[in-house]
């Protein structure tokens, strides 16, 4: 163990915080902390500024985690609000807290240390999150990263400069990738020899600790104007008034990342001292040995090499850039090693299709023109015992292409039809006509039907068999596919000058409380087309159209096989008749490939598994996608179907359906897979900057799959915009999904940067949901959150007011796809808080009623 992470003499290891609480007196913080565990030591003083309150106790006793639980307990002491809500992992935290773990009993000191953890429930970034790493390497106490020699004069120089330490400007650099990667400023902290604050008088019986290394940076500053702000402010190094003291003789303290930082901190008070011993962090350190400069990482648990590695690139990457261009902003400095960068440039832009890459793929109509030429009585579509050959799919689109003479060029025809050969003719016909088809549903309510119709500007509705009756905007003609007559006339070659026009557009849930429609060029849905044409349908297998046609993965399912020269496989059940839908796959002619969301899987395999002895589902490749897959499906699914091949893939609208694509191994977990279809992705921090292998941040793509845009104007930022790296100006979509690309080139998925969700494979924005919430009768405010505390997720709907729950459901049945309607509303007098003054949405859902 290193010497600077062991006790001092005999001290006790203590954990201080201090505290200033506005508008509270001394007396009355004494008496929200009269029922406080004995083993905490506290203090408390009337200032000017309001009551300050100083705790300490032994790390046995309590972590930063649960200081912040008897913080957030105090300040509802103080508001009057205590027992309101309480929560039950509080009582049994402090309960734990009261006797804490024994000595003897080192299994039941890592249950009490877990309870702390979880009853914290925090989501306050650490480094493990931020650097997952790749997966790589052996465990490592230690490494070091030799910056190269002509790195020692400039640092020295700007040092000199700064008027401060070549420490604190490496100091300064690695807190500006820590806070680029989300870790909150307070998790990087600095080693001082220590004495207690709480007045022991004998420093030497003090254990060594750790107090904040300076307040967060402003990374809009340039590295000389950040150091002179830091000198400005006072010694970066030194520590505030009544913490650890550093030892006059170290001249270049370590710094420390903590695992969780300082407790949080209840709204409108202020942290005053933060400090606690050494233990299980990592410290990282320059060296200097003459003009031999290295970063050096160390932990006293073993870390796995890479972790360490990639953490120490990423700080030599920034301190090289802050000496080579001081006057830059920090934002703006590359975290990314050289070693990296020319590579990392290579595959986020491979070379666009068609231009010097890989050559455009053929267009829809011209491939499908081919099938019709060399294979007229082959097989195009098929629903149960009916066959339509592609002669006769090919004369129906040319009728229904005869139905859309006199369009405009780049007119938007919307399909209001289901699973039946007159959608395959609609979409086919739309696309020779050079105009873009708008897909819709006929289980949609008729108020998001006729909004989708006036906001795209549809020139031409066509209605399929099964489509509800839709007021149409007066200047958008309606077809009834049902009218049209067959020609003898097969498809003819698309008429000279087609416009290019998108191919199609599609709806995605959207903060404004209305979809925001995505437009999607031809050559991306010629290219996604091909793709799956190559690596999912040349097997020539069945693959079902399970997915509703409003989904980019049902494109997959009607045009692919259209594309590729197969069989569209039209089930007779409905998809929402799991039964149904079970059978039928079933007692299919040969093995199937299924496209669908985890989540419809799960319940087909769940209405299988209570079948009992009825025949199951002939598979042998699952494609699964649209939202995440758990490794517990894929446990019930081997069990199940133990040869089965399953796929998981993932890719937002905005890149035409799928982006990358991979097999799941029952050996491995769960990842996406790489990218397929000529994208190409990065990972970038919150300023766009990308970032190396294994570290988490927002994943971008590129590449052909790209869409045109949205239709309208969006507020805020676009997601469309540009990376830059190593000369290269990429174009690339931010899909607001946070992630990290693993050592062997695959995507991991690990959540959102915004309020989206994904359930049931719709993507959906929960302020979509809230908006159109707050317009019914009587509310005042809405949340809506998502429930998956047992059984399959659902959404719950949280409203103040004066509302009816039923009015409420009524106006969002009205207004919202099914998928999309909460499964419960729930009237409250007013919405439980934290003690930081945020919704408490733990809370909220114990007053849920209802099932899903």
């Amino acid at each position: 163990m290193p010497a600077h992470l062991a006790p001092a003499g005999s001290g006790e290891r203590r954990l201080t915080v201090r505290v200033r609480i506005p508008s509270a007196t001394a007396e009355a913080v004494r008496s929200a902390l009269s029922q406080a565990p004995a083993t905490l030591q506290a203090a408390v003083q009337d200032t000017q500024a309001g009551a300050e309150l100083t705790l300490s106790c032994a790390t046995g006793v309590a972590d930063a985690a649960s200081v912040g639980l008897l913080l957030a307990k105090v300040a509802a002491r103080l508001a009057g609000t205590a027992g309101q809500g309480e929560d039950p992992a509080f009582r049994n935290l402090t309960e734990r807290l009261a006797s804490g773990p024994r000595a003897d009993d080192p299994a039941g000191a890592e249950r009490y240390r877990a309870d702390r953890r979880d009853a914290a429930r925090t989501d306050r970034l650490r480094l493990a999150d931020a650097v997952p790493g790749t997966g790589e390497g052996p465990h490592v106490r230690h490494l070091d990263h030799v910056l190269p020699a002509d790195v020692a004069a400039p640092l020295d120089r700007l040092a000199d400069d700064a008027g401060c330490a070549p420490a604190d400007v490496a100091q300064l650099a690695l807190a500006v990738v820590l806070q680029r990667l989300g870790l909150a400023p307070e998790s990087l902290g600095a080693v001082r020899t220590a004495r207690d604050p709480m007045g022991r008088p004998d420093p030497a019986a003090a254990p060594a600790g750790v107090v904040p290394a300076g307040p967060a940076v402003d990374t809009s500053l340039d590295a000389r104007s950040a150091l002179a702000l830091h000198r400005a402010d006072g010694d970066p190094g030194a520590a505030p008034p009544g913490a650890p003291a550093q030892d006059p003789e170290d001249t270049s303290p370590e710094l420390v990342l903590d695992r969780c930082g300082p407790p949080t901190l209840p709204r409108s008070w202020e942290l005053l001292l933060w400090s606690y011993p050494v233990g299980d962090v990592m410290t990282l350190s320059l060296r200097r040995a003459g003009n031999r400069l290295s970063l050096h990482a160390e932990s006293v648990t073993p870390t796995r090499e890479d972790r360490f590695r990639v953490l120490l690139g990423m700080w030599a990457a920034l301190l090289a850039e802050l000496l080579t261009r001081p006057g830059t902003p920090l934002a703006e400095l590359a975290l990314l090693p050289r070693d990296q960068t020319e590579r990392q440039a290579a595959l986020l832009a491979p070379g666009p299709v068609g231009a010097g890459g890989a050559p455009a793929a053929p267009e829809l109509v011209a491939r499908f023109r081919e099938h019709v030429a060399s294979r007229p009585d082959a097989p195009a579509c098929r629903q149960g015992t009916r066959t339509w050959t592609y002669r006769q799919l090919s004369r129906r689109a040319a009728a229904v292409a005869a139905g859309l003479a006199g369009l405009d060029g780049g007119a938007v025809v919307a399909v209001l039809a289901d699973a039946e050969p007159d959608l395959l003719a609609a979409l086919l016909a739309v696309s020779w006509r050079g105009a873009t088809f708008l897909p819709l549903s006929p289980q949609e309510p008729a108020a998001r039907l006729q909004d989708a119709l006036v906001r795209s500007g549809a020139a031409m509705l066509l209605t399929g068999s099964s489509a509800p009756t839709v007021t149409a905007p007066t200047d958008c003609g309606v077809l009834t596919l049902d009218s049209v007559v067959d020609t003898a006339e097969e498809l003819p070659a698309p008429p000279a000058g087609t416009p290019s026009a998108p191919a199609y557009l599609l709806r995605t849930s959207g903060s404004t409380g209305v979809p925001k429609l995505v437009a999607v060029g031809r050559a991306s849905l010629d290219n996604y087309l091909s793709w799956a044409a190559r690596d999912l349908l040349a097997d020539g297998g069945t693959l079902p159209v399970i997915s509703s046609p409003v989904f980019d993965a049902s494109f997959k399912q009607t045009l692919g096989p259209l594309y590729a020269g197969g069989c569209v496989h039209l089930l007779t059940a409905h998809r929402l008749d799991l039964a149904a839908v079970r059978a039928e796959l079933s007692y299919a002619a040969g093995p199937v490939t299924l496209n669908c969301v985890p989540s419809y899987f799960s319940a087909l395999l769940a209405d299988e598994e209570d079948a009992g002895d009825d025949p199951t589902m002939r598979l042998n490749r699952l494609l699964l996608g649209g939202e995440p897959l758990t490794a517990d499906l894929l446990r019930r699914i081997w069990v199940r179907y133990p040869a089965v091949e399953v796929w998981n893939l993932y890719g937002p609208t905005e890149t035409t359906a799928t982006a990358t694509a991979g097999p799941m191994s029952p050996a491995g977990d769960v990842h996406v897979g790489a990218p397929v279809a000529g994208a190409a992705l990065a990972v970038v921090d919150g300023h766009g900057a990308v970032l190396p292998i294994g570290v988490l941040g927002e994943v971008v793509i590129a590449g052909p799959g790209l869409a045109v845009g949205y239709l309208g104007e969006q507020p805020g930022p676009s997601p469309f915009t540009t990376v830059e790296l190593a000369g290269r100006v990429v174009r690339v979509y931010r899909t607001g999904d946070l992630g990290w690309i693993d050592g062997e080139g695959n995507l991991r998925v690990a959540g959102r940067r915004d309020a989206q969700i994904k359930l049931n494979g719709w993507r959906i924005d929960l302020q979509e949901i809230e908006q159109v919430t707050r317009r019914a009768p009587g509310v005042r405010e809405a949340v809506v959150l998502l429930d998956d505390r047992i059984g399959e997720p659902c959404l719950r709907a949280f409203v103040t007011g004066a509302a009816e729950a039923a009015d409420v459901q009524r106006v969002l049945r009205e207004t919202l796809p099914r998928p999309m309607v909460p499964a419960s509303v729930t009237v409250l007098h007013r919405f439980d808080s934290t003690a930081t003054g945020k919704v408490d949405r733990t809370a909220l859902l114990a007053h849920a009623g209802g099932g899903a």
